[in-house]
Formats: structure tokens, C-alpha cells, sequence
């Protein structure tokens, strides 16, 4: 069976995501983890946005697709990890030429004219009008700015960055002001962050089926990474019938699958906290600094404890007493491959989470999932989801967001063992953008340097 065919097959909605082993913890007197309600509270968030913004999906993905159409430029500043490009590091598998990244951040490619197209949640400084440039605006909320819920938190400067003043389409996501969901014994801000999830899952949605629409109209587009040309077999989607449920219902799959692998999260999970409790540190990497390795750096509703590395870091200074987390997007990247051996010489343990599979095959040869202590992501792959008619190769992948989402239920995994272990609760950190929030972040900073934790 395809893998297009199998995520047709997964509910929906429904506490069927969950499956036996939260009733099985149920039937034991067992309260349910918190990392797994954390999952459950992102579905319920990603079911509600279905819910509410299946229209304002199409019609963004319709915009962007006539934007291109007519020749124009489609900027991007939506919330894919700890900024804009999260999800879209260099030569991401399955991303497109669609999108200019940057817009007030960066330095764009091209300069934006009348007749482009802004798609936009991540401010950093305050707007001018894009329509009054003649650009065409998608807007979304992030947690420091002005357009969330509960914006009496923020700050004064940060209430004034808002985009949705000035957006012909208003994309809703549900985010909480503090950008997390799970509070800890006698903590000042809660644990597990949202906003790259909902990024993640939005920009996928609205992307797949702009491409969709390109290729009814005879149009194509170019795909990235390495995945060969898709042949006459491929799985094709049809041209006539939106994508956005399928990426959502694909995803929700997936999110419920993590809870197969909990036994594999849980000593991922141990295994940090034996090191971390032993006076040694634990490390986050990924092969791009804007992909995990800035999701897991010092982000609001995050732990304090967590250090962070990248393929180009050339100050890291792990010792065999620290434990590495490596999120990886496909399993036998080489720099990969390299910097696992490089951690592994310097005595490290080391998990793996992301994809084992190309185009659900496990790769000839060594890959980071096999040579690593442990691996979380068996539900993930490295391509796309959809092969559209016309277009190279498969698009929109899911592996972006199962990696934030696999992270995040370890670390909160790991809060509660330490909680079990010591009695004391890890620190969680706000953010300068909440009001009183630099001041806790220092705190906790400090304790974690302090204790360790």
C-alpha cells in the first residue's frame, strides 16, 4: 500500500488518534504523560483550525498561485520554527521555488512590487501598509505580537507589531499569547511550545494546494532536494480536489503514531536526565542553525537547560558526559553522517529524531537512525506528501513538523523525569516579549547554570 493510501485510512477527528496504550495507562489507574496530552492538545488545535479555516486556506492558496501566475513575487515571513525559514533551510526536501524568503527581515532576492503577494506572521518591527504597494497580504498571528489573544501580556512595543490590520486574508491558528501548553508544578509559564507546528502545518496546507492549482492551469514548479523524477506510477492527486485536509489529516496520523513510539520517547527522555542529573549537559543539533537547532534555542514555553548546536558550529565543546539530541530531515545526509561520528568520538550518547525512510525504503549503507543510540520517528518520511500532476517530485513534507513535535514531547518527557527524580521542577522560559518576561528568563537561566536544570 502507498503512503498517500494508508494516511487515507486515519481518522480525521477523534480520540481513535490515541489508540491502546493511553487506555491501557487508563485501565492501570496511570494518568496519561504529559507529553502525550501535550500531542493531543496540538491535535485538537490542528482540528480547529480545520474546522474554522479550510476556506481562507484555499482561497490564500488560490491567491498565491494567481500572484505567480501573472508573473509576481511571493514573500514569505510565516512562522515555520523559532522564525520564517525553520522548515526551509537550503535544498529542503519538498519545498518550492514559490516563495521569496524574507520580506522587513532578511534581504530578499528580489525587491517586492505592485502586484506581489506578502504571506506573513513574523514581525519584528512594526508594519507599514504593504497595500499601499500594491501587495496582495496573507496574515497570521505569532505569540509576541499584537494579533493574539490575551495581548495584555505583551508588551508595549510588541502589541504594536500586528499584521492583521493590514491583511486581505486572515489565517487563524489558535496560538496562546504564551505559546505553550503544559504547565509544571510551580512554574511561572508553561512548557511546549505551538508556533512552529501551527506554522508548519498552514504553510504546507496553503502550499500544496497552490502548486495544485498551478498545475490544473498548465503550470509547474520547481521542487527541492535529491528525490528522483516521478514516473508514470506515482500516486498522483488529483488536480480537481483541495490538499490542505489531506496534509492535515496526514499529520494528525502521524502526531497519534508518536504514541507507538512512547516507549522510545520515554528512554530517549531517561537517558537525557541520567546524564543531565550526572553533572552533564544535553545538546540539540540539526545540520542547519534555522531548523531544530533554533526551535530548540532559547524559545519561549522551552527549557533553560537546553544547549544548542549546528553542523557549522565550530565552538562545541561537548564531553562524554553530555547527551545529544540530532534532528535530522533525512536519514543518510552526510554532514549528518559526519557530525554523528564527531559526537560519538567524544564519547557522547546519541538520539536521533526524524525520518529513517526515503520514499519509505530505509537507505543501503549507513544512516544517522542506525547508527545512533536511539531513534523516534518511525511514522516519518524524507519526500513530500503529494505527487502532483506535472510537477517533478512530491511536495510538502511532514517531516518538519513531526521533528518539532517529537522534540518537544521529549523535552517534556524530561521535565517530568527530573520533576520524578529530584522533586524539582526544571526551569521554562518566557520571553522579552511578555511583559516581565526578561527578568524570568534570567532567573531561570541562571538556575539551570547553577543546578543544571
Amino acid at each position: 500500500m502507498k503512503r498517500r493510501d494508508v494516511i487515507r485510512t486515519i481518522p480525521l477527528f477523534g480520540a481513535g488518534l490515541y489508540g491502546f496504550s493511553v487506555q491501557a495507562l487508563a485501565r492501570k489507574g496511570k494518568r496519561k504523560p504529559l507529553c502525550l496530552e501535550y500531542l493531543s492538545r496540538v491535535s485538537a488545535l490542528f482540528e480547529r483550525i480545520v474546522r474554522t479555516e479550510t476556506d481562507n486556506l484555499l482561497e490564500a492558496s488560490y491567491a498565491i498561485a494567481r500572484t505567480r501566475r501573472n508573473g509576481g513575487s511571493c514573500f514569505c515571513q510565516w512562522e515555520t520554527g523559532h522564525s520564517f525559514d525553520g522548515d526551509m533551510f537550503p535544498n529542503r526536501h519538498g519545498n518550492t521555488g514559490i516563495f521569496t524568503m524574507g520580506y522587513t527581515m532578511g534581504t530578499p532576492a528580489v525587491e517586492p512590487k505592485s502586484g506581489d503577494l506578502l504571506l506573513a506572521s513574523v514581525l519584528r518591527k512594526p508594519l507599514d501598509d504593504p497595500r499601499k504597494k500594491g501587495l496582495f497580504v496573507i496574515g497570521g498571528p505569532t505569540p509576541w505580537c499584537g494579533d493574539t489573544a490575551n495581548i495584555e501580556l505583551l508588551t508595549e512595543r510588541n502589541q504594536a507589531l500586528k499584521i492583521k490590520p493590514y491583511s486581505d486574508i486572515w489565517i487563524e491558528t489558535y496560538i496562546p499569547t504564551r505559546g505553550a501548553l503544559m504547565w509544571l508544578p510551580g512554574e511561572t509559564v508553561p512548557l511546549g511550545p505551538t508556533s512552529g507546528a501551527l506554522g508548519m502545518v498552514t504553510y504546507w496546507a496553503m502550499l500544496a494546494d497552490a502548486v495544485r492549482v498551478l498545475a490544473r492551469d498548465g503550470g509547474t514548479v520547481e521542487v527541492y532536494g535529491d528525490e528522483p523524477a516521478l514516473g508514470d506510477t506515482a500516486p498522483y492527486a488529483s488536480l480537481d480536489k483541495p490538499l490542505a485536509g489531506d496534509y492535515f489529516a496526514a499529520s494528525l496520523g502521524e502526531i497519534g503514531q508518536i504514541e507507538a513510539e512512547y516507549g522510545t520517547l520515554q528512554q530517549i527522555a531517561r537517558a537525557a536526565t541520567d546524564a543531565i542529573l550526572s553533572g552533564g549537559k544535553l545538546y540539540v543539533y540539526s545540520r542547519y542553525h534555522e531548523a531544530l537547532c533554533a526551535e530548540a534555542s532559547g524559545k519561549r514555553g522551552g527549557l533553560a537547560l537546553i544547549n544548542t548546536t549546528h553542523a557549522e558550529d565550530k565552538n562545541f565543546q561537548g564531553t562524554a558526559r553530555d547527551f545529544m539530541i540530532m534532528g535530522i530531515y533525512q536519514p543518510d545526509d552526510p554532514v549528518d553522517l559526519k557530525m554523528l561520528a564527531h559526537y560519538r568520538s567524544k564519547g557522547l550518547k546519541i538520539a536521533v529524531i526524524g525520518p529513517s525512510t526515503r520514499n519509505g525504503t530505509v537507505p543501503k549503507g549507513k544512516t544517522v537512525p542506525g547508527e545512533a543510540d536511539f531513534h523516534l520517528g518511525l511514522m516519518n518520511d524524507t519526500y513530500g506528501l503529494f505527487a502532483v500532476p506535472g510537477v517533478p517530485k512530491k511536495i510538502c513534507p511532514t517531516s518538519g513538523l513531526m521533528v518539532n513535535l517529537m522534540f518537544w514531547s521529549v523535552a517534556i518527557e524530561l521535565a517530568e523525569e527530573i520533576i520524578r527524580r529530584t522533586g524539582n521542577t526544571p526551569g521554562v522560559l518566557s520571553t522579552g516579549a511578555i511583559i516581565g518576561g526578561s527578568d524570568q528568563r534570567r532567573r531561570r537561566t541562571e538556575l539551570a547554570k547553577r543546578r543544571g536544570y
